[in-house]
């Protein structure tokens, strides 16, 4: 199911597919794949609470921060994956060659090491079209914290309009 992002149909399929095996098999809530800047371009799954743009733009976020804090402890690729464990939900975040941002919701009672190990797989997946997606939609936008402000805020108030 697309948001977001208008991607070709053909695109489109091969990340579904993808998504879904990925869901199938590691028994998670809901996956997202947005695009680098925090816009949504699928999703999978579904989504008990919360508003899936603000999730993927959330995300954005916590990726842009993760990459810097990667470079300035010395990692030279800042690509790569992090987790967060909650007590009744967990989200799994990977970074796809700075192009793609993984979202993996699933809850506590799932093993992690299930969740890693197909996320794994789906990411070596969607590396190629990484590629095909930025040669219809173009490179990715660098991270801009003003522009992230504004697209966050954006998003609150759309979702909570004044009364």
């Amino acid at each position: 199911m697309t948001q977001g992002l208008q991607v070709p149909e053909e695109l489109l399929d091969e990340i579904d597919y993808i998504l879904n095996h990925l869901a199938e098999k590691a028994r998670t809530d809901t996956i997202m794949l947005a695009d680098i800047s925090g816009q949504l371009i699928s999703i999978q799954g579904i989504m008990e609470e919360g508003t899936p743009a603000i999730i993927a733009a959330l995300a954005a976020g916590d990726v842009a921060a993760m990459a810097e804090l990667s470079t300035r402890i010395g990692e030279k690729d800042p690509h790569g994956s992090f987790f967060h464990e909650g007590e009744t939900k967990s989200i799994y975040l990977h970074n796809i060659v700075g192009s793609f941002i993984l979202i993996v919701i699933f809850r506590t009672k799932t093993p992690i090491g299930l969740v890693r190990l197909f996320a794994k797989r789906a990411v070596e997946q969607l590396m190629p079209i990484t590629k095909k997606f930025e040669e219809i939609m173009g490179p990715p936008k660098a991270y801009n914290p003003d522009e992230f402000s504004k697209g966050i805020t954006q998003e609150l108030e759309d979702t909570f309009p004044d009364e």
